[in-house]
């Protein structure tokens, strides 16, 4: 059984590094690399980033506004997160939530809150 990560999963991994190199703000990464407090501010200022990317529900379904990533990629996003010293995500909305409202919730409740929570705009 090979255990390397593909051609095109080894771009994926450097893309996500680039760009979350590129966007996760410095003082955040600083707090995160030396176990300091992160502020709720820190923790939604993070998400709303994430959120304009469309990567704050990066295990959603594209149908729901998320990227439709498969496990590896999931794993590699996660991964380059935390090597950059990006905080985890809050997962009551995006974790939690959204995924009952996909399972279980109507169309009027799935475009009501879907988005919100998916900006980072809804905790």
């Amino acid at each position: 059984m090979d255990l390397a990560f593909t051609p095109e999963e080894q771009k994926f991994r450097e893309e996500i590094r680039a760009w979350v190199r590129e966007n996760l703000p410095a003082d955040i990464a600083h707090k995160v690399h030396n176990a300091l407090q992160l502020t709720r501010d820190d923790m939604q200022r993070w998400a709303k980033i994430l959120g304009k990317r469309g990567w704050l529900g990066y295990g959603w379904p594209k149908q729901f506004g998320g990227p439709g990533w498969t496990a590896v990629q999931k794993h590699l996003f996660e991964e380059e997160c935390a090597l950059a010293g990006a905080p985890r995500i809050v997962p009551f909305g995006p974790v939690m939530v959204a995924p009952v409202i996909m399972a279980f919730g109507n169309a009027e409740q799935q475009k009501r809150f879907l988005p919100g929570i998916a900006s980072g705009e809804v905790w």
